[in-house]
């Protein structure tokens, strides 16, 4: 493998790891978090349950911080940024869960949709062929969705007191090292 095979491979697993993280800590969740290294396991699931209410459903002290991008980004109004979503997703043929019943802008589908992205990549470089769409692809996306909405989003995560704080620095870290990478290969 090169070093963009292997930096594609990576990145699919830190998005699908972030994923996790901003995905509700049931016991079976909180167990693959801890297992994984992803998070403290002094940090009890219990303890985990209780921050991401605080931080996503109920707020402490303030309103609850949405997972949705439709909801930060009220200017460009939400049933457009949900077309737009749909629309990348449906070019790569990718299907949202219909157990799951997430909205296209949930921070959660959008992580899984850059690690498919990346995943895709990986492939194409390992048979030789042209990984450049998925590249220009997650650019784009990157651009056009969670770069945009990120800031603002972990703005308000960094109020919350909770332990989900940390995992929006991590997330905007995450997503400026794969946007340099992009940057990179234009």
């Amino acid at each position: 493998m090169n070093a963009q095979t292997d930096a594609a491979g990576i990145l699919a697993g830190a998005y699908l790891g972030m994923a996790q993280l901003f995905s509700y800590p049931n016991p079976e969740a909180w167990q693959r978090l801890v297992e994984h290294g992803l998070i403290d396991p002094t940090l009890g699931q219990d303890a985990m349950e209780a921050d991401y209410l605080a931080a996503f459903e109920l707020g402490r002290g303030k309103s609850p911080v949405p997972l949705f991008e439709g909801m930060h980004r009220g200017d460009l109004g939400r049933e457009g940024i949900l077309e737009d979503l749909l629309r990348f997703y449906e070019f790569f043929d990718v299907k949202l869960s219909e157990t799951d019943r997430e909205y296209p802008d949930h921070l959660v589908t959008e992580l899984e949709f850059l690690a498919w992205l990346c995943m895709q990549e990986q492939a194409a470089e390992q048979k030789g062929g042209d990984a450049e769409s998925f590249r220009r692809a997650g650019r784009d996306f990157l651009n056009r969705h969670l770069a945009a909405w990120l800031p603002e989003f972990r703005r308000k995560l960094e109020a919350t007191d909770t332990a989900y704080a940390q995992f929006g620095t991590a997330l905007a870290e995450l997503v400026e090292a794969h946007r340099g990478r992009l940057g990179s290969e234009s």
